[in-house]
C-alpha cells in the first residue's frame, strides 16, 4: 500500500482563524462594556487568552499548510514535518472510534499502552492534554478533521484500511 499524506483545507483553516478573532473581539467587547459583572470580564478575559493563543497557531498553519498526517505501510504519523510529530506503528494501534463533542466529531486512536507515550511527552502543557484524553476517552490520541482537507468519514475508512492492511 502507497504512503498517502493527508493535508489541511487552507479554506477551513481560514474560518477557524477567523472565528478565533471574532471571539477575541467578542472577549474584548465584553470587558470594556462590563461595569460590575465580574463573571462577564472572566468570561472575556478567558476568550481572548485562548482564542487569542490560537491566533498565531492558526496563522502558521494557513502559511506552511504542513500535512497533518501521514499513513504509510509501517505506521501513521501525526504532524509529520514538526518536530513534535507522533510516530505510532500500526502494530501498536489497537483501532479507531469515533466520539462526537457539540457535533464536532473527533476519531480517537487506540493504542497499546497509552501511558508510555504521555510519560514519553516532554512538554508539560502536551501531557497534561493527553491525560485528560486518557481519562475521558480511553486514549491519549484523537484527530480532528474540522481542518483537514478529507471529511471524518473517509478518513475514518482510510485509517481503517491500512490499520486492516498492514497490522494483519
Amino acid at each position: 500500500m502507497q504512503k498517502v499524506i493527508v493535508g489541511r483545507s487552507r479554506i477551513k483553516t481560514l474560518l477557524l482563524l477567523i472565528g478565533a478573532i471574532v471571539f477575541v473581539l467578542i472577549g474584548i467587547w465584553m470587558i470594556t462594556t462590563s461595569d460590575t459583572d465580574v463573571l462577564e470580564k472572566v468570561i472575556g478575559g478567558i476568550s481572548i487568552l485562548f482564542f487569542g493563543a490560537a491566533i498565531p497557531i492558526g496563522i502558521k498553519k494557513l502559511i506552511t499548510n504542513e500535512p497533518a498526517l501521514e499513513l504509510s505501510e509501517n505506521h501513521l504519523i501525526i504532524e509529520p514535518q514538526s518536530n513534535k510529530k507522533f510516530v505510532l506503528p500500526w502494530n501498536i494501534i489497537l483501532g479507531f472510534d469515533i466520539v462526537n463533542i457539540k457535533g464536532t466529531k473527533i476519531i480517537t486512536i487506540k493504542v497499546t499502552n497509552p501511558k508510555e507515550w504521555i510519560e514519553k511527552e516532554t512538554n508539560p502543557i502536551k501531557r497534561k492534554l493527553m491525560q485528560f484524553n486518557l481519562n475521558g476517552y480511553g486514549t491519549p490520541f484523537n484527530i480532528t478533521s474540522s481542518g483537514l482537507e478529507i471529511s471524518h468519514k473517509k478518513l475514518m475508512e482510510l485509517l481503517d484500511d491500512f490499520l486492516k492492511k498492514n497490522n494483519s
